[in-house]
């Protein structure tokens, strides 16, 4: 790898700011392992808050955490997958995850389809969670036909829920993961929120690093992975994180992912609308 490129390593999927003490841990431990392996860190970036990719998988993407859609919609022959992570959350299964429609505590609404007209609120057209998986629960019951009074587009999950909390939307479809830690760390604002439905699963978001990355340091970073998840002495980080265990990546699930979205299309139903 070109010794003048910066190298990052960051989890910025699940950051809430509450949760930044044990991310830091997580990757101080790995950068601990990778050092006894003899990987090189030295002007690596292991850094919590970095923001998540979006222009694609440089080559300075030493360790990363991503969302599956834009992985093989986006990002393809970019990276290599380390694992995929388990969660200890409601609607994790094993390796998968799903979306969860989400709507204020008090609205009347008993199922997705009392949604009709409403207005809804999408993190972002790269979203897995916020937009693939929810695309094709509407597409089965839209007919192809507008869903939606409206699609607002608010950047993030978290911010999707503060906009649902000031009735700016009707309705989101959150990252159950994300709604998980949402409610373990803040249960009182929790409380204003109540799931409505839930999308098919898919699987979790994948731990992954460039393509540019060595054959022998990708190896080594994976090793490091499962040694931190089998290591008693930092049980705590795992559980603060939620983390139980990894799957040896199965690339070809991700591409389950597609045929939702051409499922959804063939129904009518190619953007939420």
């Amino acid at each position: 790898m070109n010794d003048q490129i910066t190298r990052t390593a960051s989890l910025p999927m699940y950051c809430l700011p509450e949760m930044q003490p044990a991310n830091s841990a997580l990757l101080a431990a790995l950068q601990r392992r990778l050092r006894a392996k003899g990987i090189e860190a030295a002007g690596t970036s292991f850094n919590s808050s970095h923001g998540a990719v979006s222009d694609g998988i440089g080559p300075g993407i030493l360790f990363t955490q991503i969302c599956g859609y834009p992985l093989f919609k986006h990002y393809r022959n970019q990276y290599r997958v380390l694992a995929t992570p388990h969660y200890a959350m409601p609607g994790c299964v094993g390796s998968s995850h799903r979306a969860f429609f989400m709507v204020r505590a008090d609205d009347p609404a008993g199922r997705l389809e009392d949604l009709r007209g409403r207005v809804f609120g999408c993190n972002s057209l790269f979203s897995n969670s916020g937009m693939n998986l929810p695309r094709l629960s509407l597409a089965r019951i839209a007919g192809g036909m507008p869903f939606f009074s409206s699609v607002v587009m608010t950047g993030a999950h978290v911010t999707s829920l503060d906009r649902l909390d000031a009735e700016n939307i009707d309705i989101c479809a959150i990252d159950n993961v994300t709604w998980g830690f949402f409610r373990k760390f803040r249960p009182s604002a929790a409380k204003r929120y109540r799931i409505l439905d839930e999308t098919v699963s898919s699987p979790s978001l994948p731990f992954v690093t460039s393509v540019n990355t060595s054959e022998s340091d990708a190896v080594a970073l994976a090793e490091a992975l499962y040694e931190i998840m089998n290591d008693p002495q930092i049980a705590h980080i795992r559980e603060a994180l939620e983390l139980t265990g990894l799957s040896v990546p199965d690339v070809a699930a991700y591409e389950r992912l597609a045929d939702y979205e051409r499922e959804a299309t063939d129904l009518g139903f190619p953007e939420i609308k």
